[in-house]
């Protein structure tokens, strides 16, 4: 089975026919390490090291993304580390440790309070955007012969209105001035929900999954009240990932840290495939999420990075990942590493994680 085939049985939770899918995503500076340690040239990747699954985007495929070229323009910054994103968000490269970040260091509506100042917002519309052309012979079909594509740039109901607001402020408001917070999530919808309409239309049949990195979860709970999440975000959520089933296009989302209470708002909500599962975090015992959820999601992720792939032996590694198998699957689980892999694991582990995944084999 190809990399579409076997990817799209566990997204569609039905038994694998040989092995379990598997993915791989590391910081850079990881990334670095691990190609040293494995002798790798420039002609191969880690994941092609490991025989990895990968989702791809449709913008490698047509060869350029959407674009809002006067608006970078209008954001442009010759200061070092440092960018504006379309909504306005000031970014900087932050260390931290061995690695560097992007972090968020200014909010361009930290001192709006009424909803006049956030509709008088310089907003980005969809007809801002310049989405690329088809290529001239570009045949649909036969690109995505093996591959998923997921799009993952086009929803963010409560993570790009946090970062234009501010947590603390934002966390404020919802409870203080929520007519606020409801004015900035519409303004973020009207985008997001709009650009998503010209993808479906623009390349139909092109996209397999829609996705969303909002992260509502910490290492004890939710970051915020479930009736919160659920009055403020969830509706607005459900619009994009009906959008995406009205174009046969499944809900992706990534959602960190201790989120079993939610779950059911984003299985509402329309997700099919949930990423992480950190499994460290407080109450996301695996089996119990597998019982809980497992005939509604495929589970992606689950092998933890702040313990076992870090501090642990690679047999503890292996043993992890047996369990997980077990337990998460075998069908609908894409095993993967519980977040992106940071520079403190240890390649051993890394090895010992791909290697005892490939030595699955489903019985007869």
């Amino acid at each position: 089975m190809n990399n579409r085939e076997t990817l799209m049985r566990a997204i569609r939770r039905e038994p694998p026919k040989d092995r379990i899918p598997y993915t791989y995503e590391a910081r850079a500076e990881s990334d670095a390490r691990f190609r040293q340690y494995l002798g790798l040239g420039a002609d191969k990747s880690v994941a092609e090291h490991f025989g990895c699954n990968n989702f791809t985007s449709l913008w490698s495929g047509l060869g350029a993304g959407p674009s809002l070229p006067e608006r970078t323009a209008r954001n442009r910054t010759d200061e070092p580390g440092v960018s504006v994103d379309i909504w306005g968000c000031r970014r900087e490269r932050i260390q931290a440790g061995s690695a560097v970040y992007s972090e968020v260091t200014h909010h361009p509506l930290a001192n709006a309070e009424t909803i006049a100042d956030v509709e008088a917002y310089d907003w980005p519309t969809p007809d801002e955007v310049v989405f690329p052309e088809v290529p001239a012979g570009f045949d649909l079909g036969t690109w995505k012969a093996d591959k998923v594509v997921l799009e993952m740039g086009f929803i963010g109901p409560f993570g790009v209105p946090w970062a234009m607001v501010g947590l603390e402020k934002m966390m404020l408001d919802l409870a203080l001035n929520p007519g606020l917070i409801e004015a900035v999530v519409a303004n973020v919808e009207a985008f997001t929900l709009g650009c998503l309409d010209i993808i479906f239309r623009k390349y139909p049949g092109a996209v397999d999954l829609i996705g969303s990195g909002d992260d509502y979860g910490t290492q004890n709970g939710l970051l915020i009240s479930n009736d919160m999440i659920g009055q403020f975000f969830m509706p607005s959520l459900k619009r994009h990932y009906d959008l995406g089933k009205k174009h046969g296009a499944m809900g992706y989302h990534h959602c960190c840290g201790a989120i079993f209470d939610m779950i059911p708002q984003l299985i509402e909500a329309g997700v099919n495939v949930l990423n992480p599962i950190q499994t460290s975090a407080a109450g996301m015992d695996p089996a119990r999420i597998k019982k809980a959820y497992g005939k509604d999601l495929c589970f992606h992720g689950g092998i933890d990075i702040q313990q076992t792939l870090v501090t642990g032996t690679p047999e503890d590694v292996r043993a992890e990942v047996r369990s997980r198998i077990e337990t998460l699957g075998p069908e609908g689980y894409i095993l993967a590493p519980s977040h992106t892999l940071q520079p403190d694991t240890p390649p051993e582990n890394l090895v010992a994680m791909y290697d005892e995944v490939r030595s699955w084999k489903a019985e007869p």
